[in-house]
């Protein structure tokens, strides 16, 4: 298990933006999605005095689009790129020793065909591989958390464990496992929350306009309180952007730069239903693309359908994105062609527009479009910017990640560099060994049975797995609140609380009706909860932040849309 913080996390994170400004930092990071979640812990965790700050909500853009896997890997020994294994092996053992509480085993089971690169035998030396190469990877796990070796299936065992899908060809199957975050949104959070208790100050809704510069160098950061609208200057010796697809927005950079990246869409669509039982399937699905000057073409790639709570999780949808402003919204046409490629893959499943409960959207750094078959070509690898060396600029660093899986190896190194600007040497992370927030139980299982015991008999068995999943150590701070409230289950859902609204305003810095919904609880993030819920959660935010009526209909208008943008 991963070191324990002191035996101690909670602090109440309040939202404080005159800690901004009441004194120059080491380190500021802009981008409050996983890899600026990640950094500023990091930062923290090596004594240095931190900042971060997000336009938004923390983890409210790119970092909310997720299967909720943390990859071992697997994927990349079609290319032999043993680093990259290495590397996810390392950081799947570290996010299970870490926050055992949110991360945890994930079966999963893809087809094989034929007898060459999709065939039985290449994918039994593959796992044979995998399980060599991944030899270390339940060094320190907890015993429920462990990783098992890979095995090939028969076909029949394939297709019982993967119903539905198009058994054109299929001659056996593969099973391994990876890991699945309970909450993608409370692992983030927990990174924030681990940090602010090491004296970080941490801001959502603070927009950074632009750098601060002394000649040459970055001293800071300009930016706007969008819930007031004030403005404020952020003095730092170091500022790291990592501000994803808005990143190019506020750097003092030519266009043309080498860092500047293209963008592409990520599309992943909860559907209500669980596809397959108890595993994650990689199955073909079948897609059409235009051809330059030749019509249209098709092609066949994997899709991942990811069991998570009952319903499925279904991606990645990938698109070019040419715009020059960011958008998150969604089309029916979208949604529509995923789908059909969905079908294609589980034909049984028959899925339609009125299957589909939530869409996730984000985006993702892309190197280009395969001539081949029309597929984006994501960017593979990470990039750190030392502005210095790449633009003359001192005391700016920029990263450009790719997965979330690796977001703390990667958060590691950008703090070297920047670590380095700032006292001239570096110190060794400890980010790898030392648990977040609600990680550090010594015993999973004997954690579990803790919280169980803990919750009122009147309240479902779900309330109990919700509670250890979200909050981990910290369960007892919302059972002493549920206590004080004598409070109850929001309407229409057997697992979250009232308490967790009230704890979410009160300690975990939500200030929208939709960071209480989608990120602070999953709430909303299976779907539309409800109207009754929308409104019981409007009224215990109203009452706490003083909105009047107009406010929390708006509040509610603005979630209300996130479940109608592509009906």
């Amino acid at each position: 298990m991963g070191m324990a913080f002191n035996g101690l996390w909670r602090k109440v994170m309040k939202r404080d933006v005159s800690a901004l400004t009441d004194r120059k930092f080491d380190i500021v990071v802009v981008g409050g999605g996983i890899y600026g979640a990640a950094i500023v812990w990091d930062a923290a965790l090596r004594g240095l005095d931190a900042a971060l700050i997000e336009k938004d909500d923390f983890g409210g853009n790119t970092s909310s689009n997720s299967l909720k896997i943390i990859h071992g890997g697997l994927r990349y020994l079609q290319q032999l790129d043993i680093k990259r294994v290495r590397e996810s092996v390392r950081e799947r053992r570290v996010m299970l020793t870490i926050a055992p509480h949110i991360v945890r085993p994930l079966s999963c089971v893809m087809p094989t065909y034929g007898h060459f690169m999709k065939g039985p035998e290449a994918m039994f030396c593959g796992t044979l591989l995998n399980d060599i190469l991944s030899f270390d990877r339940n060094m320190g796990v907890d015993p429920m958390r462990k990783i098992p070796n890979c095995r090939v299936l028969s076909k029949q065992a394939c297709l019982d464990m993967l119903p539905g899908i198009d058994s054109t060809s299929v001659n056996g199957g593969v099973f391994w496992t990876d890991a699945q975050m309970y909450s993608s949104e409370r692992l983030l959070l927990a990174f924030v929350l681990s940090a602010h208790v090491k004296g970080a100050a941490v801001a959502n809704y603070v927009e950074a306009e632009h750098m601060l510069m002394s000649g040459s160098s970055v001293t800071g950061i300009r930016a706007r309180d969008r819930m007031t609208g004030d403005t404020m200057d952020i003095q730092a010796k170091v500022v790291v952007n990592a501000g994803g697809a808005w990143a190019p927005q506020v750097l003092p950079v030519r266009a043309d730069s080498s860092h500047v990246f293209r963008l592409s869409t990520a599309m992943n669509l909860v559907v209500d239903r669980q596809l397959f039982p108890d595993v994650a399937g990689g199955v073909y699905g079948s897609f059409s693309y235009k051809v330059p000057g030749s019509g249209m073409g098709s092609g066949r790639r994997v899709l991942f359908a990811t069991p998570w709570r009952g319903r499925t999780i279904v991606g990645t949808f990938h698109r070019p994105y040419n715009r020059e402003d960011i958008s998150f919204a969604v089309t029916r046409e979208e949604v529509d062609s995923f789908l059909k490629e969905i079908n294609s893959a589980v034909p049984d499943a028959g899925l339609t527009a009125e299957n589909v409960t939530y869409v996730q959207k984000g985006f993702l750094p892309m190197d280009g479009i395969s001539s081949k078959n029309g597929e984006v070509l994501l960017t593979k690898h990470y990039s750190i910017v030392n502005h210095a060396k790449k633009d003359d600029i001192d005391g700016l660093v920029s990263v450009v990640g790719v997965k979330y899986t690796t977001a703390r190896d990667v958060a590691e190194k950008v703090m070297d560099v920047a670590e380095k600007k700032v006292r001239g040497k570096i110190t060794p992370s400890h980010s790898e060994y030392t648990s977040v927030a609600g990680g550090g139980m010594a015993s999973v299982k004997e954690f579990q049975e803790e919280v169980a015991a803990s919750v009122p008999d009147t309240f479902p068995e779900t309330v109990a797995s919700h509670l250890a999943g979200s909050y981990g150590t910290g369960y007892k701070d919302v059972l002493d609140l549920l206590h004080e409230l004598d409070g109850a289950l929001i309407p229409g859902s057997d697992e979250v609380l009232e308490a967790e609204i009230y704890y979410a305003v009160r300690e975990e810095a939500a200030l929208k009706l939709s960071d209480a919904v989608l990120r602070r609880t999953d709430l909303g993030s299976l779907g539309h909860p409800g109207k009754a819920a929308l409104e019981k959660c409007a009224d215990i935010m109203a009452a706490e932040l003083g909105w009047d009526e107009s406010r929390k209909q708006e509040e509610i208008a603005e979630v209300e849309s996130k479940y109608t943008q592509w009906a």
